[in-house]
């Protein structure tokens, strides 16, 4: 009788430490949103002004974002920045200040990543 309780503490254990060891590390998320029309600048009277949901990172979020992408730095032409950019998100470090910031746009309906701000 004594086996049973011992086999089950040991998986319970065994289970704990592979599920921690796999698992991502979740962090708050530093930034603003906003939902927009597709053109949030200067939209049409009929176009629906809920289509886009957009994102701007800053800080730590900004970083680990930023981090993550493997790609060449550019410089910014808008803000003389340092960007990495995939795709249409795009990340920046603003060497001076050591400040990041990321932008992005999520197209909700067709769940697609468009660009955040413009220049």
């Amino acid at each position: 009788m004594q086996k049973f309780p011992v086999a089950l503490m040991w998986f319970l254990a065994n289970l704990t430490m592979v599920t921690g060891a796999g698992a991502a590390q979740w962090s708050s998320v530093n930034g603003s949103y906003a939902v927009t029309p597709k053109n949030y600048l200067d939209p049409s009277a009929e176009e629906p002004k809920d289509t886009h949901f957009r994102i701007q990172l800053t800080g730590q979020s900004a970083k680990s974002l930023f981090q993550s992408m493997k790609v060449n730095e550019t410089t910014d032409q808008c803000t003389g920045a340092l960007r990495r950019r995939v795709g249409e998100m795009t990340c920046l470090f603003y060497k001076q200040d050591k400040r990041y910031e990321c932008h992005f746009s999520i197209d909700v309906m067709n769940q697609r990543i468009e660009y955040g701000v413009a220049c």
